[in-house]
């Protein structure tokens, strides 16, 4: 017998992707503000509350596209996303380790403020899987 995804209802979908935006970037500015109180520099510009926002909002949709697509496409989403969510978030480390190795990759980044940024990917893939798990369920159901 044939097994189709579990449906998907948009606006409720919306709401777990909307909720899991505000989560993120919340936890990301009490992330930047302690890492700013423990040292990393105000001109860092990757802690710049537009900077992390824009890029938490960014992660956010890349990471519902990916699933999505994933969703549709794979014959075991939840075996190929089991693997997936951790590469791609520690694919998403490489520019930010390369802070601690290239001094000029990024003006006023210190060990604090780069640790902090790696905390801050966590989150946001913490959060957009928290939500596409509700949103974009990856069980198949039967027919």
């Amino acid at each position: 017998m044939a097994k189709t995804l579990a449906p998907v209802k948009p606006v409720t979908a919306v709401g777990y992707l909307l909720a899991a935006t505000v989560v993120a970037c919340l936890v990301n500015i009490g992330i930047a503000a302690l890492a700013h109180a423990a040292g990393a520099s105000e001109d860092f510009e990757p802690l710049t509350i537009g900077a992390y926002v824009t890029y938490t909002v960014v992660g956010i949709i890349a990471g519902t596209i990916g699933w999505a697509l994933v969703r549709q496409r794979a014959e075991n989403p939840r075996a190929v996303l089991r693997w997936l969510v951790p590469t791609v978030v520690v694919i998403s480390f490489i520019p930010d380790v390369a802070m601690f190795f290239v001094p000029d990759f990024q003006p006023n980044a210190n060990a604090v403020g780069i640790i902090a940024l790696l905390v801050m990917h966590v989150v946001v893939a913490v959060c957009a899987v928290a939500a596409l798990v509700r949103a974009l369920p990856i069980d198949r159901q039967p027919a």
